[in-house]
């Protein structure tokens, strides 16, 4: 999460009266011309509103297409699939705000229509420099700070243009002051910007550089230089314009030719992507630290911290000024061509490295580029098709963490490509065989998996007909054919091994040959090959794939009675699953977990786990289109089940023989993360010892895994 660094400057007023408006009406516009603070007092309200289901605030500034905003909306709710968005938001008593609304008024206008008409608590703020036009819209104008009719030495207004200039002066100039003697020309300089706050934010960094007197009078020369286009706009318009424009003037070439190159990021970006996608001969990676922290010192760079990492981003109104510069200067498909190619190379590096132990970091720096993602791909359909279709593809270990539903979007555009190359369309086939399947969608997912299989069998590669089996295994089990889904999947497994790939996919083929075997009741089996993929993943440190192997476990020690080993299996899994969002693997798991505790638990607690597994399963509709879901409505579901199956399985349970002190010394470290050697090297003992004390204790408590173990001593610490 980001942080604001500037100090929040008046608008006590606006604020007082907006609170008191949201709550009495349900749709409220913050209106008003560019750059006098909207965004920022809709974050103040959104910061300081309380509503039971909370604040959602959707940034609608870099969505190009109007139709994606039901999309965009889901994303950020926490949400996979908009198809159910209306009918989750319908119970909600929550407040909703749409940031920059003015560029899809129409699709603002119909979804806000849409959800105030099915949810009776859900509210609205809007911000947009034109109004809805929604009947019932309260309207509150947002105006630029007033301007003082002339300097008052002594003033202790704290509400008006010169106060925010004075505030801003002083955070860029430590020693600045506006006194008798430049409190006139600051005066000139906030009436010439007609108060509008994000000018003033602009032109203020210029203090470190000239005086005020140099600032107001080139303000001055910029007014006259307007196009007979710029002129021809609102006065206040052609302020904000006239005090970016100068702003751009002000920084040197090569400040400028960032400034327009990094426009095409969306979301923020790295020091590292600058460099990929900026440099050349003109902007050297020497150059680019330098040219950043200038950009940064003239407010066109805002610098955020995110969860310890270093983002750059720009203001809307910034970084459409350097989009248009780029578009002029004909570099704007060479510089979005390099957008998208280095998003791809960081995908295909984050894939090769996803089967080992640093999956949720990994996840967690390509989450934070999903602006950045889609935007690429938006822009490669269009110009770079083969590009954007490897992207699409490469991202197959991003897409089940919570992004399914919007991969079907971007997989069916990769399929309507024209002469794709055989290699690309079966991986495309692939995932979204897995993606229709998890969505309910069973007969697209057939088909897709058909035609993968095809493919494979027609070039005889063995990589193709293992990925091809796995989504057609997963395609029979969701059809109920058990018999053949466990067929597709140990077929698959093999083909994994022939094409010498041992990573997550045949972790995965083992895994869901188990799950097909539990199915059926055939315990044996499932634990045999579930500790095939225990071993692989354990080896690489994986654990998204290793998640189903535990659910494939509970399901099938439920179907012979065993109901504690069951129990643990699903905590385990639950656990694992929940780290990576992946909500489709959470919602079957909850499914079994609501069907161990109707096997062992009174009425009313079996009621209850349904209900949590229902919940679930209904928000991904009667097709199951994935979930409308929020992730604090996530996080409640995962803990009534973790509680849940953590109390069966100590109910069930006759109880583990007790641990040496020894071999509770070493389950510690394995809950640690620690490895065998780490363990020896820590309790003293020789790697053998470490290895012969592990082997005791989970034959003691009947486990398989080590993050089983693990997932035990964390439950008995918190018990």
């Amino acid at each position: 999460m980001s942080c604001q660094l500037t100090t929040f400057v008046g608008r006590d007023a606006e604020l007082a009266t907006a609170g008191r408006l949201l709550g009495s009406v349900r749709l409220l516009t913050l209106f008003g011309p560019a750059g006098v603070g909207k965004t920022r007092i809709a974050r103040r309200l959104a910061h300081e509103a309380r509503f039971p289901d909370g604040v959602a605030v959707i940034e609608l500034d870099a969505v190009t297409d109007p139709a994606l905003l039901p999309q965009v909306a889901a994303t950020h709710l926490g949400l996979r699939e908009a198809g159910q968005l209306i009918s989750w938001l319908s119970p909600r008593s929550m407040l909703i705000v749409l940031d920059n609304c003015e560029h899809m008024v129409a699709a603002c206008r119909e979804f806000v229509t849409a959800v105030l008409a099915a949810a009776p608590e859900v509210r609205f703020l809007t911000t947009s420099r034109h109004v809805l036009g929604i009947a019932g819209e309260q309207l509150l104008p947002i105006r630029p700070l007033p301007v003082p009719d002339r300097y008052q030495p002594d003033r202790h207004v704290t509400d008006d243009a010169v106060a925010l200039f004075a505030d801003r002066a002083a955070f860029a100039l430590p020693n600045f002051t506006v006194n008798d003697d430049n409190g006139d020309t600051v005066l000139g300089i906030c009436s010439r910007l007609d108060g509008i706050p994000l000018a003033i934010e602009l032109v203020v960094p210029w203090l470190r550089v000239m005086s005020a007197h140099d600032v107001l009078t080139r303000l001055d020369d910029t007014f006259t230089l307007f196009t007979p286009e710029a002129a021809a706009r609102p006065t206040r318009q052609r302020t904000l314009i006239a005090a970016v424009d100068w702003s751009f003037a002000l920084c040197t070439p090569d400040e400028q030719s960032l400034w327009a190159r990094a426009s095409v990021f969306t979301g923020g970006f790295t020091v590292e992507a600058a460099a990929a996608v900026c440099t050349d001969e003109r902007i050297t990676a020497t150059a680019l630290l330098r040219l950043l922290g200038a950009l940064v010192d003239k407010s066109v760079l805002v610098r955020d911290e995110v969860g310890g990492v270093t983002r750059l981003r720009m203001l809307n109104t910034i970084r459409h000024h350097g989009l248009r510069r780029l578009a002029e200067s004909g570099d704007e498909r060479q510089f979005r061509r390099r957008h998208l190619d280095h998003f791809r190379r960081l995908v295909e590096g984050i894939a090769r490295q996803w089967c080992g132990p640093d999956q949720i970091e990994l996840l967690t720096q390509i989450r934070r580029e999903h602006g950045n993602l889609r935007a690429a791909l938006e822009f490669g359909l269009g110009e770079q098709k083969f590009a954007a279709a490897r992207l699409a593809t490469a991202l197959s270990f991003y897409w089940p963490c919570g992004w399914i539903g919007e991969s079907r979007r971007w997989l069916d555009q990769v399929l309507s490509i024209d002469a794709l190359p055989t290699a690309i369309r079966q991986d495309a086939l692939c995932l979204n065989s897995y993606a229709a399947t998890a969505l309910g969608e069973l007969a697209e997912g057939r088909r897709f998996a058909e035609e993968a299989t095809a493919i494979a069998h027609e070039t005889g590669d063995p990589l193709m007909m293992a990925n091809a089996l796995l989504v057609a295994g997963g395609s029979a089990f969701a059809n109920g054919e058990l018999a053949l889904a466990e067929r597709h999947h140990a077929r698959a497994a093999e083909f994994y091994l022939r094409a010498n790939v041992i990573d997550c996919r045949i972790v995965l083929a083992y895994a869901s040959t188990a799950m097909a075997a539990a199915a059926q009741g055939d315990l044996a089996r499932a634990e045999v090959l579930a500790a095939q993929a225990f071993a692989i993943a354990e080896a690489r440190g994986e654990r998204w794939a290793q998640s189903y192997a535990h659910h494939a476990l509970a399901l099938a020690h439920w179907r012979v009675g065993r109901h504690a080993e069951a129990a643990r299996h699903a905590v385990t899994s639950l656990r694992l699953k929940a780290q990576f969002n992946d909500l489709f693997g959470l919602a079957a798991l909850g499914e079994t977990v609501a069907r161990i505790a109707a096997s062992v638990c009174p009425a009313q607690q079996a009621a209850e786990a349904l209900g949590v597994a229902n919940t679930v399963w209904r928000h991904l509709g009667g097709n199951r289109r994935l979930p409308d879901i929020d992730r604090a409505g996530l996080d409640d579901a995962v803990d009534h089940l973790l509680k849940l199956a953590t109390v069966i399985a100590e109910a069930t349970d006759d109880g583990p023989e007790t641990l040496t002190g020894r071999e509770r010394q070493v389950a510690d470290l394995v809950a640690a993360g620690a490895s065998n050697k780490e363990i020896a090297a820590r309790l003293v003992i020789s790697i053998r010892t470490a290895e012969k004390h592990l082997a005791n204790i989970t034959k003691k408590l009947a486990f398989t895994s080590r993050s089983q173990l693990a997932a035990w001593v964390v439950d008995r610490r918190t018990a």
